[in-house]
């Protein structure tokens, strides 16, 4: 993964993305685990720009995924309002898409996730701050 990263420096902003690319991301992802469960499979780049919009920064699409995926993977229950059977509905997507977020250096130590959690779960209940 360190190549989709490459130049990206610990602390910078990473860009919002659209968040049907975030959702894209997300299934293929999803279909790649289910296809090989338990299993390490790398994707090519090739693959998400593929399914995403021309123009996408494919880094930030796939780092904010990872984001997203960090969120619930740990199962907040605080997410539930906008889950569908295991999945994110289009309100994570569209938070997961436009909060502010850093990027998190490769090999940096880093505590906590790169974003405030508060503010994401404002975004998914679509209040403006």
């Amino acid at each position: 993964m360190g190549a989709f990263f490459s130049g990206k420096q610990a602390g910078e902003p990473v860009p919002q993305v659209d968040p049907a690319d975030v959702k894209a991301v997300w299934t293929i992802r999803e279909d790649v685990e289910k296809r090989y469960p338990g299993k390490q499979v790398g994707i090519g780049r090739g693959i998400f720009e593929h399914v995403c919009k021309p123009d996408a920064d494919i880094a930030a699409v796939v780092y904010r995924v990872g984001m997203l995926r960090i969120l619930v993977q740990h199962g907040d229950e605080n997410l539930t309002p906008w889950m569908n059977n295991g999945e994110p509905g289009d309100a994570l997507f569209r938070a997961a898409a436009q909060i502010p977020m850093e990027w998190i250096g490769v090999g940096v130590d880093h505590e906590g996730l790169p974003f405030e959690v508060e503010e994401f779960l404002r975004r998914a209940r679509g209040e403006t701050t």
